[in-house]
């Protein structure tokens, strides 16, 4: 499981925000993509935030309940954002996973958003070793 880093498990393609973008058009597209969440970034893919199903909360509601769906994403993202290389392992991974809380964590370069890794693709890798181990 050493071997395993980030780079092998994570979307290289990831979704992920500006900061000037709307709040509800964001959650439109995390509910879309069935994403809990997405990295916010500037026009050079640095990492400067990072916007949850949990942030957009607010502004869904305010939308549903005052009829104000104004808000954008830098009103609601979360600016102090754990992330993780491309080269840590996944069991460095798997432990930042349980001490953060998390389900998506992106992966980033020099500053640089390269990829995101979901909870759920940590399992399936951990899995896929369980499995190996017991067949083998």
């Amino acid at each position: 499981m050493q071997t395993i880093t980030a780079e092998t498990i994570m979307d290289s393609s990831p979704l992920s925000f500006r900061p000037d973008s709307g709040v509800i058009v964001a959650l439109r597209q995390l509910l879309t993509a069935s994403m809990s969440g997405a990295p916010v970034v500037d026009a050079d893919n640095n990492l400067i935030g990072f916007l949850s199903e949990a942030d957009c909360m607010r502004g869904a509601l305010m939308g549903g309940y005052f009829s104000t769906i104004g808000e954008l994403v830098r009103d609601r993202m979360t600016t102090e954002v754990e992330s993780i290389g491309a080269n840590t392992n996944l069991v460095d991974v798997a432990e930042k996973f349980l001490h953060n809380n998390r389900r998506v964590l992106p992966v980033v370069e020099e500053g640089k958003v390269v990829g995101l890794v979901q909870r759920r693709c940590v399992l399936e890798k951990l899995l896929e070793q369980i499995d190996n181990k017991c067949s083998g």
